[in-house]
């Protein structure tokens, strides 16, 4: 059904700030501005990040890619299956077709075809992710959302933390394309992938240079085995830069794994576990008129 993470859409409440970190520390390139929306890219497809200048931080949509138009055409027939009605919306630059929709806790999730790749593969400054990688939301409702994408999108269960607290799934052969973690709403961070260790040591030298510093990491996840670092954006959202991603080939043999909350080893096994409340707490949230759809 889903062949690939395409990106993400921010509610930002100083475009200009959050367009400059991204072109000058994250790598990224503004490809258009459309009034109050910037659409940027991490090398060749048109777009794979788009912020929204608004009067708060808030996530607006996750935007994936269909396999093929036929599996495009399919997902019409799960959402009337289902009984997922869908939102009007004005397409995005560059893509051919596309439809929106809500989840069970409010999430705005779009599925596309045909974007555009017609971009510079070098963005020419910070630095530059090798493909974006993946959202975690944030749900009250975890095993619902889960649900929603097994059934609808045709997700698979990859690790599971604390019985539900903290989810992966994955649509192709990553060990995660979307991440969900208990608690609040919206989005707690959005994920771009490198190409080793040595890239998120330059990512914190640029950091550094810019008045930025991680506020996790480095290290290496248990659940998904990634090298990991996070950073706060200027809009408040956690950024990942990561590498080294299990990869998951055998589907029919794979069995999700299973780990204790207790157990820090899921969250780094390199050294300590999740921070403090400054890592929870970060993220954006939904959209204040959107918040009313919520179970």
């Amino acid at each position: 059904m889903i062949s690939a993470i395409g990106h993400v859409a921010l509610r930002v409440p100083n475009l200009d700030d959050s367009v400059r970190w991204a072109t000058t520390v994250m790598g990224l390139r503004e490809v258009a501005r459309e009034g109050n929306t910037s659409y940027l890219t991490h090398g060749g497809q048109h777009h794979s990040l788009i912020y929204i200048g608004a009067g708060e931080a808030a996530l607006d949509h996750i935007s994936l890619e269909a396999a093929n138009e036929a599996a495009f055409d399919e997902l019409s027939d799960r959402l009337a299956k289902h009984g997922v009605t869908t939102v009007d919306h004005e397409r995005e630059p560059a893509v051919k077709q596309s439809i929106r929709f809500s989840g069970p806790d409010g999430h705005l999730f779009e599925v596309y075809t045909g974007m555009a790749q017609d971009q510079p593969s070098h963005t020419g400054r910070g630095v530059q992710p090798r493909r974006f990688g993946h959202p975690m939301l944030k749900s009250e409702h975890p095993r619902e959302t889960q649900k929603f994408i097994e059934e609808v999108l045709g997700f698979r269960l990859s690790d599971d933390v604390g019985d539900g607290t903290l989810l992966f799934l994955r649509c192709n052969a990553d060990h995660h394309g979307i991440g969900i973690t208990k608690g609040g709403e919206g989005l707690h961070h959005y994920a771009w992938e490198v190409e080793n260790l040595a890239v998120l040591g330059l990512l914190g030298d640029v950091l550094e240079k810019n008045g930025g510093r991680f506020l996790w990491g480095p290290g290496r996840h248990g659940a998904g085995g990634n090298l990991f670092t996070y950073h706060l954006d200027p809009a408040g959202c956690v950024v990942e830069y990561y590498a080294d991603l299990i990869k998951i080939y055998d589907e029919a043999n794979y069995r999700p794994g299973k780990w204790e909350m207790s157990d820090y080893r899921f969250a780094n096994l390199w050294g300590p576990g999740i921070p403090s409340h400054e890592f929870f707490e970060a993220g954006a949230k939904l959209p204040a008129a959107r918040l009313g759809v919520k179970k």
